[in-house]
């Protein structure tokens, strides 16, 4: 920047990612990362395009991969690409031909996310002499004492830690939920009155959907999902009280957390079967892995619906300090997942079912309407 005078630009996949790690980001020594420009560099700062001007003239702006709109015409000869592999590719495709007709550079600084973008770039580097690579694990960098790497094996999953810490691109390490599309059936399944169902009903909360599944208790079938947003409350709980109903009085699993309180006590009140279910860290957790097994050991069946089965998709563990967190990107809902993980709710084992064949049902309904034939009738009284 000093050398040569031009636009540098530092990508995260999300403008928010970007201003909060970059832009309002603090190193664990204390030290703001702006804080590393001299000040006595610095022309002018921008703080809501978060742009830095050099007395030079060169300029450095961090920018979110998602809003690639905002440099459309612009003129980089330097880039940073930070957690590439969650960029959308078009980002690089845009971004290639600028600085190869400028002679810029550009920087690619990432964990893995599985076999995707980010193991692509990697292999053309190891492959053009032009390029430089390095892959650094936690026994290069040090960066980890080994007592805490040792409890972080102890509690992470071990594609997780081997991805995180190792470097290993490993296809769906980070996926929270794997064996998604080898359980999609095109089955439709409509209400059987002898049957029972359970289901599970994520209240919207400000942009959010409010989301009902219901699933087969005999079948672990995800036989409907019903997404919808912007009704009154009043109008919501007809609705939810309706499907209960229809669904044989199913026992129901209602976000309670936040403003779902006040409404599963009114609904409480007009279907006994309804439960709430209050978000926590931990419940959150023990709700998402119990989802996790099901599809794991193919109980769970869910119909081929490619909205759901992308969230599902989405889903990654993220490892933020020491703590592993289940995720969807940033600007996705979950809505449809925690729906479905409530109508999974302490569900291990499907439960007997036995369909009364079309004999056996015709012989029951004329045993009940037949007319007696003679014989003796006694009715007993007490006086």
């Amino acid at each position: 920047m000093l050398d040569k005078v031009g636009t540098y630009y530092y990508f995260l996949p999300t403008y928010s990612q970007a201003k909060k790690v970059i832009w309002q980001g603090i190193d664990k020594g204390g030290m703001k990362f702006l804080d590393h420009f001299p000040k006595e560099l610095i022309e002018k700062q921008n703080e809501s395009e978060m742009r830095i001007t050099l007395r030079n003239g060169s300029i450095f702006q961090v920018v979110g991969a998602d809003n690639i709109d905002s440099i459309v015409g612009t003129n980089p000869i330097g880039v940073v690409f930070s957690e590439f592999p969650l960029m959308k590719q078009y980002v690089w495709d845009y971004i290639r031909p600028i600085l190869a007709e400028n002679g810029g550079w550009v920087i690619f600084v990432y964990t893995p996310r599985g076999m995707n973008e980010g193991w692509k770039i990697l292999q053309q580097a190891k492959q053009n002499k032009g390029w430089w690579w390095e892959v650094l694990t936690v026994d290069d960098t040090k960066a980890i004492p080994e007592e805490v790497l040792v409890q972080e094996k102890k509690e992470m999953p071990a594609d997780l830690y081997d991805q995180e810490y190792y470097v290993k691109f490993i296809e769906g390490a980070s996926s929270v939920f794997k064996r998604v599309k080898e359980n999609v059936i095109d089955e439709k399944e409509g209400l059987n009155p002898r049957k029972r169902y359970q289901i599970g009903v994520d209240l919207a909360k400000y942009q959010d959907f409010t989301v009902i599944s219901v699933v087969d208790l005999h079948t672990f079938h995800l036989v409907k999902q019903l997404k919808f947003n912007k009704i009154d409350w009043n109008e919501q709980k007809e609705m939810i009280v309706r499907e209960i109903k229809y669904w044989n009085k199913a026992r129901t699993y209602v976000d309670s957390t936040g403003v779902g309180d006040p409404i599963v006590e009114d609904l409480k009140r007009l279907v006994p079967s309804v439960e709430a279910f209050h978000f926590s860290e931990t419940s959150r957790a023990q709700l998402l892995n119990n989802l996790q097994v099901l599809l794991e050991q193919d109980k769970l069946k869910i119909p081929n619906d490619q909205e759901l089965i992308e969230e599902l998709l989405s889903m990654q563990y993220e490892l933020v300090g020491h703590k592993v967190k289940m995720r969807v990107p940033e600007g996705l809902h979950d809505d449809r997942i925690m729906s479905l993980g409530l109508a999974c709710w302490g569900l291990a084992e499907r439960m007997p079912f036995k369909e009364l064949n079309e004999a056996l049902l015709e012989e029951r309904a004329w045993q009940k309407h037949r007319k007696p034939q003679g014989g003796i009738k006694i009715k007993m009284t007490n006086y």
